[in-house]
């Protein structure tokens, strides 16, 4: 099941965290990976070469996700690739989490920038290439934090919650040719925010928080995602899926 055997798939921020987790699930499931990453040019290597020893393709893309030009330049370079594209997961984030006091202008700018506009702009500079496919699906990445509020971090939370207003709109948009879907995952132990997850006392009050009683690991998300691209959700559009161990529910 999910099998995603002759798709060509891009997953953005995909050298680590999440997005590492995603591509490497995917390649699991047979897909041709494209792996984009901004600076870890080492970190993307050793995922393709994961990748490439699981029996599928893949091939690491350099770009600044924040970057309009850019942007258009990677999906350019992955539609030649394999001549296709039929699917994009848009991992690349960032992380602030200052109190709304500390929040300067270029915090703001950054952030929005590339969580919330880089998920769009990687959205429509695909299209050209998913209008192609017959089994064209998107996954973005929201977090917990788009629907449920929490102390600090305003920009962030405002860019998911954007995230996940934009896909339910694109899946109106987009259909029937075009699936869009997010998952929304909770505290995850990546290195976005070792900060929290090392510290004793916020990693228990958000373990405690947690229906599940733990923190959650990128592996936790990956299978999600393999099957929103699947042919078993090809009825499934518009959903933002919550992987969060329960802390939603708190």
């Amino acid at each position: 099941m999910f099998d995603l055997s002759g798709r060509v798939v891009l997953v953005t921020g995909a050298s680590r965290g999440i997005g590492r987790a995603i591509a490497l699930e995917l390649g699991r499931a047979g897909a041709a990976v494209a792996v984009h990453y901004h600076h870890r040019a080492d970190r993307a290597s050793e995922v393709v070469n994961t990748i490439e020893g699981l029996g599928a393709a893949a091939r690491a893309f350099a770009a600044d996700i924040s970057d309009r030009g850019q942007v258009d330049a990677l999906l350019r370079a992955v539609g030649e690739w394999k001549g296709r594209l039929d699917g994009l997961v848009t991992s690349a984030g960032i992380f602030r989490g200052p109190s709304v006091e500390e929040v300067d202008a270029a915090d703001w700018t950054e952030l929005i920038a590339t969580d919330l506009e880089g998920t769009f702009r990687s959205v429509q500079a695909a299209l050209p290439y998913l209008r192609r496919s017959d089994q064209a699906a998107i996954v973005t990445v929201s977090s917990v934090l788009g629907s449920h509020p929490a102390v600090g971090g305003v920009p962030y939370q405002a860019a998911k919650g954007g995230i996940e207003q934009m896909t339910r709109a694109l899946a109106i948009e987009l259909a029937p040719a075009i699936r869009v879907n997010a998952v929304a995952p909770g505290f995850i132990r990546t290195d976005i925010n070792r900060t929290g997850h090392e510290d004793p006392t916020f990693h228990d009050q958000v373990a405690r928080a947690t229906a599940l009683r733990r923190w959650g690991e990128p592996e936790d998300i990956a299978p999600a995602v393999r099957y929103l691209l699947s042919r078993e959700a090809d009825w499934v559009t518009g959903i933002v899926l919550g992987i969060d161990g329960g802390i939603a529910l708190r």
